[in-house]
């Protein structure tokens, strides 16, 4: 098996495993009083303390853990849902989880707007500015595109947020940069940003949100308190420490130098390819790379490539929208033959070059297979 859809979940890796097996001895309740459950709480804010290190930042009251980065964006977004008449921006580009949260708001009477996508996939920062001569409260930012893999200049865009709505609250969904790239919150400046675990060798069901300053954020659930007030519900427990463990051994430049070969293999494989057309760029992660099939549907481009035990993906594994056209590549205006036969290929570690040429060989021959069969 090749398993080339990693953007919308990886492998768990066998430490971790081997975490989850270890932690389940700790199953006092964080929260109970007694000397065990102390102790489990002291693993708890130690794994924590590994994820902030990975962000890099200190922790300080400053971390909470969700069930998902779903409801990490969820909480960063509704939670600081206030002025009605004030601007929320986010792009058109967004995960649907942060998108339809957006639209959510919108159908709550809020004031939002999308800041339109370059045809890079990169947020348009010169139509961002002028969203920004509005009265703006806060302002939703995606790190990198889990469609195409686009690299938006987050430092820049606070930067320029900052500079013409000093008081704006800035989040980032960072799902698709954490674990992969070297992250300094601190140093990016924002007040949020979501992450998740599934997606660099974590189990699913475990996810996180920085937040600078918790006195901004209200909860969107409700029950004992847990995380200070803003995330009720019991702590899981062998998730937190199985997520501080992926933290704390991370290997990001060994594995950014391999996955880029991968990525630079198939970007030059398919490039004087007929009837191809490569939606992503090389500025962009090496780990996700957007590709368009023009005459045929990229589902059923999936679908044969099963075959061969072959799995890569059609876009975000989180659209409800299914059978729709790709709502980020339209934004960057592709055709609807391109977005129609669109697939992603992402990459992890885990991969090898080899497997990846015989990918790109295999699904090149399903292309004209399947281009032939609908002349």
């Amino acid at each position: 098996m090749i398993f080339l859809d990693n953007a919308s979940t990886t492998k768990i890796k066998n430490e971790i495993i081997s975490e989850i097996e270890k932690s389940c001895q700790l199953f006092f309740n964080p929260s109970a009083v007694y000397s065990k459950s102390l102790e489990t709480k002291k693993h708890v804010l130690n794994a924590k303390e590994q994820i902030c290190n990975a962000l890099g930042v200190t922790y300080n009251d400053n971390l909470i853990i969700t069930g998902s980065a779903t409801e990490a964006n969820n909480l960063a977004i509704i939670g600081s849902a206030r002025k009605k008449d004030a601007q929320y921006i986010f792009s058109q580009g967004e995960h649907p989880s942060v998108y339809n949260c957006a639209l959510e708001l919108k159908n709550r009477g809020y004031n939002v707007v999308f800041a339109k996508l370059k045809q890079n996939g990169e947020v348009d920062v010169d139509d961002l500015s002028k969203l920004l001569e509005n009265d703006t409260c806060f302002v939703s930012i995606m790190h990198v595109s889990n469609e195409t893999g686009a690299i938006n200049d987050i430092y820049r865009i606070v930067k320029l947020v900052k500079s013409k709505q000093k008081d704006a609250i800035i989040h980032c969904d960072g799902v698709q940069a954490f674990g992969k790239f070297g992250i300094n919150v601190a140093n990016l400046g924002v007040d949020m940003y979501t992450i998740s675990a599934h997606k660099f060798g974590g189990p699913k069901g475990i996810g996180a949100l920085y937040v600078k300053d918790i006195k901004k954020l209200k909860p969107i659930i409700f029950g004992g308190g847990q995380e200070f007030g803003l995330r009720s519900g019991t702590e899981n427990v062998q998730y937190i420490l199985a997520f501080g463990k992926l933290c704390e051994n991370l290997n990001i430049q060994e594995n950014y130098k391999k996955v880029d070969e991968m990525r630079k293999y198939i970007i030059d494989f398919f490039s004087n390819k007929n009837d191809v057309t490569i939606n992503s760029t090389l500025n962009g992660s090496p780990y996700i790379t957007s590709i368009s099939f023009e005459g045929v549907r990229g589902e059923t481009l999936v679908h044969m490539l099963e075959e061969d035990e072959i799995y890569v993906g059609t876009g975000s594994a989180c659209s409800s929208k299914k059978g729709a056209l790709n709502r980020t590549l339209e934004a960057m205006g592709k055709t609807k033959v391109q977005n129609e036969g669109a697939i992603r290929i992402s990459l992890s570690s885990e991969n090898s070059l080899d497997e990846i040429k015989f990918a790109c060989e295999k699904i090149y021959e399903k292309f004209l297979i399947l281009k032939e069969k609908l002349r």
